[in-house]
């Protein structure tokens, strides 16, 4: 199939519908749990402060100016966005999973002096409805309505609520299962989704587009049913879409980030596979664990869409890679966060938002090898690790560093990340810094200096959760001695729900 023949209505005809789509055809007679998940959440947080990270914002729109502890390098200007679930309750019904909380964008603004904090719940078209109506209008993800039913494409679930993407001067939140939305960037408003080509809105976007240092944007989507694929995308530096191709691929899994190498396209499909049945209330209850199908490795010609091939590589679950390249010999190495099974989606997200907080599998992190022969390689650290970050100018070339969060051995339970971890990719070595008890550490992504010198010559900034004393904050590392701690911290009057992923623009 050329790029020319992947229209919508024929992708509809052969894939059927995309995205999160098939809860159209899940069980539509069943009622929601009558079991009160708000009240057993605010009990839970009445015990158990950890829990503030998961507690419904209590506005649409926050703004205050930044507490500073320490210097901010005067360099360090623009703004670092983020972007994750925050409306977890709604007409009085907590959501089911930390999935489908509406998102909120942050922008913390840097100026050189100091750090303002701007928070804007995003108007999607679900929300919109949602409040006209004041009750929710159907299920969900993991969430049914009573009486509700499934809904009629992707972005009537949308709640753009994953990551963000700012590319050509186009501010975008993305949202695996549906369309980008794009922002405006002066109010942090929600204004419309993005159609990349003609005939192609609505089909899924992955929150984790690569891009390259030319401004090459590559991005895939998924769908379950009733043909599993793969749509790729490729995007040119200015914005405009160069392809779009389908790859049928078999069972599908639940796939959120890839890896881009010089040559090729690397995305990783765990055994947890759409399996509906007429029991199933909501998609949740279609994805089954299946350990016995591995995890499939599909390897994509980028000039070629049409060439590609597999490898199988041992069952697990993750859902970040830092970063992939491949050598002359065409051997591909990539890192993956990987559990050894679905735990924390199928269970832990679920449970935490009636107050249970139950510690999954880790995920690890682990280097994959792929030879061109077909084999594979596994080298798992046995690190507990997550939000593998590097730095842009690196991306699908080998990397020194890779900056991550991780958790100390000895903490047994809880929600374990609140270290900041850069790895060395040749010697092995790891410095860490630690934020001690009472707080969780977010995803930390690097921002390069503006002439960098090396490879690590920038700063780490990310976000961090002190509920001890209920307030979120932002660090600001030097890359170059993350042992060393923060040179600065940002503090807010205020504590947001965990965010998922950030990007920093120097505007």
């Amino acid at each position: 199939m050329n790029d020319q023949t992947l229209t919508r209505r024929r992708f509809l005809r052969v894939a059927g519908v995309v995205g999160l789509a098939p809860l159209c055809s899940l069980h539509a007679a069943a009622s929601a749990s009558k079991e009160n998940w708000s009240e057993a959440f605010a009990r839970a947080l009445e015990r158990d402060p950890m829990l503030l990270g998961w507690r419904s914002v209590p506005a649409d729109r926050l703004r205050c100016e930044a507490r500073i502890e320490g210097r901010l390098p005067e360099e360090l200007q623009g703004t670092f966005y983020r972007n994750g679930p925050a409306v977890l309750e709604r007409f009085g019904t907590r959501y089911r999973h930390w999935f489908e909380g509406d998102g909120m964008l942050q922008a913390f603004r840097f100026d050189g002096r100091g750090i303002s904090h701007r928070a804007h719940v995003l108007a999607t078209p679900k929300l919109t409805r949602e409040a006209a109506a004041n009750r929710r209008l159907g299920s969900g993800f993991a969430t049914r309505a009573d009486g509700g039913t499934g809904p009629s494409r992707p972005d009537d679930l949308n709640v753009a609520n994953t990551s963000i993407l700012d590319h050509h001067g186009e501010l975008l939140a993305l949202w695996e299962g549906g369309s980008a939305s794009v922002i405006d960037r002066e109010t942090l408003a929600w204004r419309g989704f993005k159609v990349w080509g003609e005939s192609l809105g609505g089909l899924p976007f992955t929150a984790h587009p690569k891009v390259e240092s030319d401004g090459t944007v590559w991005a895939f989507g998924y769908s379950f049913a009733p043909v599993p694929a793969i749509i790729l995308y490729h995007i040119a530096p200015d914005g405009t879409l160069r392809r779009a191709h389908r790859i049928d691929v078999g069972p599908m899994g639940m796939v959120h980030d890839f890896v881009v190498t010089a040559r090729h396209l690397v995305i990783v499909i765990p055994p947890l596979v759409f399996e509906p049945s007429p029991d199933d209330e909501v998609l949740l209850d279609a994805l089954v664990w299946r350990p016995a199908l591995g995890s499939r490795v599909l390897v994509v010609d980028k000039r070629d869409f049409d060439t590609h091939r597999w490898h199988q590589l041992p069952a697990g679950f993750g859902f970040h890679h830092g970063n992939g390249w491949e050598d002359e010999d065409g051997v591909i190495r990539f890192d993956h966060c990987v559990a050894p099974d679905a735990t924390l989606v199928t269970e832990t997200m679920r449970d935490i938002m009636r107050g249970m907080l139950r510690q999954p599998p880790p995920e690890t992190y682990t280097r994959i090898t792929l030879r061109p022969d077909g084999r594979s390689e596994v080298d798992d650290t046995g690190e507990e690790e997550e939000f593998p970050r590097i730095a842009p100018a690196v991306t699908g070339r080998r990397n020194r560093y890779v900056y991550t969060v991780g958790a100390p051995s000895s903490e047994a339970a809880g929600w374990r990340l609140r270290q900041v971890v850069k790895r060395n990719q040749e010697t092995g070595e790891r410095e860490t810094f630690d934020y001690g008890p009472g707080t969780i550490a977010e995803e930390h992504v690097f921002v390069p200096r503006p002439v960098p010198r090396v490879e690590d010559d920038g700063w780490l900034i990310g976000a961090y959760l002190d509920y001890a004393r209920k307030s979120s904050g932002i660090s600001v590392f030097d890359a170059r001695s993350v042992t060393d701690g923060p040179v600065a911290r940002a503090s807010l009057d205020y504590a947001l729900p965990l965010a998922l992923h950030g990007a920093f623009s120097p505007v």
